[in-house]
């Protein structure tokens, strides 16, 4: 089924919120099972990436003006070899959501526990919140 996730990107429309579909099974009714999916498929995007050559990745002119606009321009690719171990990627996303770095929202309503039932629909709405830890004194 299709669910719709709200992507913050980067560049020209600086904190624009872009909706991307992602095709989840049916069979992620937990929060657990959801979180594992979201790391297959990312990790299958990641991997799909990785084959890419650098010669494959040229930037035009208006890519790196955006990019620039970002602070940092890079052919989006990782420098190191290897894709993550899935069994490895899907524990730390689960203890990121227990920790509270990672919030999620089903449409609209903030999922508490991994074991939590929920019920993805077709054109459900995930949101994905990576908290950012405050650093600094009290003054």
């Amino acid at each position: 089924m299709k669910v719709r996730i709200q992507v913050k990107k980067i560049g020209k429309n600086r904190g624009s919120i872009v909706p991307v579909i992602y095709e989840y099974p049916e069979t992620a009714d937990t929060v657990r099972k959801l979180l594992e999916e979201t790391v297959r498929i990312n990790r299958k995007a990641y991997g799909e990436r990785r084959k890419h050559t650098e010669v494959e990745a040229v930037l035009s002119g208006e890519n790196i003006e955006e990019q620039a606009r970002g602070g940092k321009v890079t052919f989006g690719l990782s420098r190191k070899d290897k894709v993550p171990e899935f069994r490895e990627a899907v524990e730390n996303a689960w203890q990121c959501f227990e920790d509270g770095i990672v919030v999620v929202f089903l449409d609209g309503k903030k999922l508490e526990r991994l074991e939590e039932k929920m019920e993805l629909r077709e054109n459900s709405e995930l949101v994905f919140v990576r908290m950012t830890m405050l650093a600094g004194r009290m003054w």
